[in-house]
């Protein structure tokens, strides 16, 4: 009994207000209260209603009809310089009633989560796909290969693998300790599963603009090893636009590819490595003896490893020979490569 008699008495000031404000909005500029263009109620298929049809309103629906769910948007009112709400939400079985300014923080408010949620959402799809190793013997490790002894790792200890030199030397690195070891101290994981998850054009475009990646040119490219593909975008900082999606082959746990943000180099139409005792068309370096390059052929041309999609190269970026074909033709000296 209170609650109808608490909800109808503020219904009854407000429509008794409103019809103050109609008699009296000409009357004096000054006044505490004063009437501002039309009421804003609405029906419930959002159409509003102006000041006469509020009598229709409440004549159909009955005074419980202003607070029920029919009332799409509140009444605002204006007072002494305030927007003043009359919200259809109840709190503790009364009305609120807010001013316009705090509704509208409200929402800006949960707009805002939205948008951080969206972004931690997008950015955990993107996973470091760091290789870690263990010491399996109290072992020297170097400033160079096998020179300028810097100190020992412990058996037992997880080691990051950074880079490797023909499988024999690896350069791995533990808290502020950093050198080359060999493998026989070595013991790595077999390569994981490629994520077969796709992340859509705009989060990947969403991705790359969020953490702040800048190129020297009008490209920039990413690998990501997780899911074996190599993204090209066009465009400027802030403002990358996704071009091309090329399914690659990075390197094997025991030949991983670097991780960072690089350079693109020189490049060539063809190379042949005898250490490696494989070699590939359209080369363009990114660091180093860190290529992309076309699939791995013999020494006469003829294709001996077609794998893509899967951790498989000895640390080169492999592709396709139609999209190591575009790379080399399109992506230009100087371009940002971000690896993760």
């Amino acid at each position: 009994m209170k609650k109808t008699f608490k909800v109808s008495f503020i219904i009854f000031f407000i429509v008794f207000l409103l019809l103050a404000l109609n008699v009296n909005a000409n009357e004096s500029e000054n006044s505490d209260v004063f009437y501002k263009d039309s009421i804003k109620f609405s029906d419930e298929n959002g159409k509003f209603l102006l000041e006469s049809d509020l009598y229709k309103f409440i004549y159909k629906y009955g005074l419980p009809g202003i607070m029920s769910k029919r009332i799409i948007n509140p009444v605002i009112v204006i007072a002494k310089e305030h927007d003043f709400v009359l919200s259809n939400k109840n709190i503790a079985g009364s009305v609120q009633i807010s001013t316009y300014e705090e509704e509208k923080d409200t929402q800006e408010e949960g707009t805002a989560t939205d948008a951080i949620n969206e972004t931690e959402r997008i950015l955990s799809l993107v996973k470091e796909s760091t290789v870690y190793g263990e010491i399996i013997e109290d072992t020297n490790y170097y400033q160079h290969r096998g020179s300028g002894l810097i100190g020992t790792f412990l058996k037992g200890e997880t080691v990051e693998i950074l880079r490797d030199y023909s499988e024999i030397w690896y350069q791995v690195k533990s808290g502020d300790k950093v050198g080359w070891v060999r493998e026989t101290a070595l013991s790595i994981p077999e390569e994981p599963k490629t994520n077969e998850h796709r992340m859509t054009k705009e989060e990947i475009e969403f991705f790359v603009n969020h953490i702040g990646l800048s190129s020297d040119t009008h490209y920039l490219v990413w690998v990501d090893i997780d899911r074996q593909l190599t993204h090209v975008f066009l465009g400027t900082k802030g403002k990358w636009g996704l071009i091309r999606t090329m399914v690659c082959a990075t390197g094997k746990n025991n030949s991983p590819t670097i991780r960072g943000t690089y350079k693109i180099q020189d490049r060539g139409t063809w190379f042949y490595s005898h250490r490696l005792g494989s070699g590939a068309k359209y080369w363009v370096r990114f660091s180093g003896d860190y290529l992309f390059h076309s699939i791995a052929m013999d020494i006469n041309q003829n294709i001996v490893d077609d794998t893509l999609g899967k951790r498989a190269s000895a640390g080169c970026v492999r592709l396709s020979l139609e999209d190591s074909k575009w790379f080399y033709d399109y992506v230009s000296q100087g371009t940002t490569v971000f690896i993760n």
